[in-house]
This record gives structure tokens, sequence and C-alpha cells, in this order.
């Protein structure tokens, strides 16, 4: 009999023991489990955060594209009024060239009138 409280004392001890080690262990589970919940919040906090950026970020790009576009429109604009305006200056710079040697041939008309005048006035004094 007294063996069996002895052997029933020694299953108690190793029982408890073991009871022991193993809420240690839950112990140490339960802490990984917060720490780890912990962890997860942070980074549920950090992805809701970076997703905001993100989507501010894309809004800036989608109003640059815009602002992107009428630059380029007003550039293609300001392209052709450039280009008529060379052609409006050749245009110009060509009808002065004529006006200039009209102007010359005209001159010299003048001045052959002139000069048939004195010619025409000197043989009338003679």
């Amino acid at each position: 009999m007294r063996l069996l409280v002895q052997q029933a004392e020694a299953d108690k001890t190793a029982k408890d023991n073991q009871i022991k080690t193993l809420n240690d262990e839950m112990a140490r589970q339960d802490e990984t489990i917060a720490k780890l919940s912990k962890d997860g919040k942070g980074l549920n906090e950090q992805l809701k955060k970076t997703q905001e950026d993100l989507a501010a970020e894309e809004d800036k790009v989608k109003n640059l594209n815009k602002i992107k576009g009428k630059l380029e429109q007003q550039c293609d604009e300001l392209e052709d009024n450039l280009e008529r305006e060379k052609k409006a200056k050749a245009d110009t710079e060509k009808a002065k060239r004529k006006v200039e040697a009209d102007l010359k041939a005209t001159q010299e008309v003048v001045d052959d009138l002139e000069r048939i005048k004195r010619d025409l006035e000197d043989n009338v004094k003679r």
C-alpha cells in the first residue's frame, strides 16, 4: 500500500511538473500571440497609411497628367501660331521687296522724265 501511495505521489509530482511545463508553454504562446496581434495591428495601420499615400500620389499624377495635356495643347497652338507668323513675315518681306523694286523702277522713270524735261526745256530756250 505504501508503494502505491509513493507511486501515486510520484505520478502526482510528474503530472504537476507536466502541468507547470504546459502552463509555462501556454504563457509563452499567449505572449507570442499578443506580440503578433500587436505587430499585425501595426502592419494594418502601416498598410492603411500606405494606401492613403498611394491614393494621394495617384491623384497628384492624375492632376499632373491633366496639366501636361493642357500644356502640350498650348504648345501645339503656339507652334501653329509661330508657323503662321513666320509665313506672314515671309509674305510681308516678299511684298516689301516687290514694293522696293517698283519704287526703284518708278524713281528711274521719274529720273528719265526729269532728264527729258530738262532736255526739252534746253531745246525750248535755244
